[in-house]
């Protein structure tokens, strides 16, 4: 469903979500990247989620642990599963 949902254009743009999330683990990949495995406010669910061309001077930050992001739903696949993630448009500490 996620997949159909479109199509996005410029007078019907991709939605953008906000939201409180704990940050469970972090990792640069590539030179700017950072990787992350998040999990909502209840707890009860984790996610993956990417943010690209973070400032490494801020990330990874292993002394944050809640982070308030700006995201759009993308879908991940990987050897054959797909997954939700999170493409992250920004990323601020809580």
């Amino acid at each position: 469903a996620l997949r159909n949902a479109g199509p996005w254009g410029q007078h019907f743009p991709e939605p953008l979500f906000h939201g409180v999330f704990q940050l469970v683990e972090q990792r640069v990949v590539g030179e700017r990247h950072l990787k992350m495995v998040l999990k909502t406010e209840c707890g009860s669910v984790k996610l993956d989620g990417i943010a690209f061309g973070v400032d490494r001077d801020i990330w990874p930050n292993p002394n944050i642990r809640w982070v308030e992001l700006a995201y759009k739903l993308d879908l991940n696949e990987f050897r054959g599963n797909e997954t939700v993630q999170l493409m992250v448009v920004h990323i601020a500490p809580r």
